[in-house]
């Protein structure tokens, strides 16, 4: 081996794992390349995540350490030390499991430059599918906290206009919060009193159209108490115009981040205590009260579900709602008042 060949492979073994994360899911790189030709790409969506994952938890963790340094102890280790950098709870065990599927493309990368011999990722136990933190149904009385019958009680919950009008109409419709954000002033029927749901904000996209997620369309229906709010939105809008993006602002639409934290915020100020709600649970709600009053076909319609399994999946019942259910079941049952 010549001098220029021992160093070249010397400087290759104190190459860290920051080396080959950084950048691994760029989508003209040579990963993404070749899934391509072998006609396995990763979707835009599934490389900003896994991109994501990179930046706030592989390099932190194991970015400065030399990949030949890695073992399945320290792996493990910090892979049980996570904690998400937005709550600070632990992360899911799906996140975990990506984040190793990241540590095997790394590992690979590594294998090719002749680095390590095997693929230390491939000999971790993966982490249970199980959801960590499994989204429900709001109570009702909780509900009425956060959505109390008075404005300035409403104002005061959320805060502002759009935000309050925002969580009114995920809590009337049940719409995703993707295509809660692709909702523009053109898309509001005051006469009808509903909004046409035929596309969405692409997730981790600030602005990025697209279809629905199963491609469906469905009317989303408000209450005469949303109207009002959505009418008290739009006379505070300046310059309104029918491409303009109902919630958002001067750079587009609300981020779900944004969405996010000021629901939770608006959750605290009710004065309750559960960090785990999101405007995704909103969804959750509306298919569980409308399954009390509708039928199992009208509701998936206006979920936009495609199989009747996935509205039951939605359907998270309490008290109030098996009392329903019971008082139905009495009126039917022969010999019983």
């Amino acid at each position: 081996m010549d001098d220029k060949t021992f160093f070249s492979m010397f400087g290759r073994k104190k190459r860290t794992v920051a080396h080959y994360a950084d950048g691994l899911y760029n989508l003209d790189g040579d990963l993404m390349r070749m899934r391509r030709q072998k006609n396995r790409p990763l979707t835009d969506k599934s490389a900003e995540i896994r991109t994501g994952l990179i930046k706030n938890y592989v390099i932190p963790l194991w970015g400065n350490l030399k990949v030949s340094d890695l073992t399945v102890k320290r792996i493990d280790e910090g892979l049980l030390s996570l904690r998400s950098v937005r709550d600070k709870k632990e992360l899911a065990g799906n996140t975990k499991n990506v984040i190793l599927t990241i540590l095997n493309d790394v590992c690979a990368a590594a294998m090719e430059d002749r680095i390590i011999s095997g693929n230390l990722a491939k000999e971790i136990m993966r982490f249970s599918r199980e959801l960590t933190y499994p989204r429900g149904s709001i109570p009702q009385n909780e509900m009425a906290l956060l959505f109390p019958p008075s404005h300035d009680d409403l104002i005061r919950i959320w805060r502002r206009q759009v935000f309050a009008t925002a969580f009114l109409v995920l809590r009337d419709t049940g719409i995703r919060p993707g295509e809660l954000r692709e909702l523009q002033w053109g898309d509001w029927y005051l006469d009808d009193t509903f909004f046409p749901i035929t596309k969405a904000i692409e997730s981790g996209k600030r602005d990025k159209i697209k279809g629905t997620k199963t491609g469906s369309v469905k009317p989303a229906v408000v209450t005469d108490r949303t109207v009002q709010e959505i009418e008290k939105l739009r006379r505070k809008v300046k310059n309104i115009s029918p491409e303009k993006f109902i919630f958002g602002g001067s750079r587009g639409p609300f981020s779900i981040d944004r969405l996010v934290n000021n629901f939770r915020a608006g959750v605290q100020r009710a004065g309750l205590n559960h960090p785990e709600y999101t405007p995704y649970w909103l969804r959750h709600t509306f298919n569980t009260r409308s399954l009390d009053d509708f039928s199992d076909e009208t509701v998936r319609l206006m979920m936009g579900h495609k199989t009747e399994a996935m509205t039951l999946h939605y359907r998270h019942p309490d008290i109030e709602s098996l009392k329903r259910e019971a008082r139905k079941i009495k009126q039917m049952m022969p010999g019983l008042e």
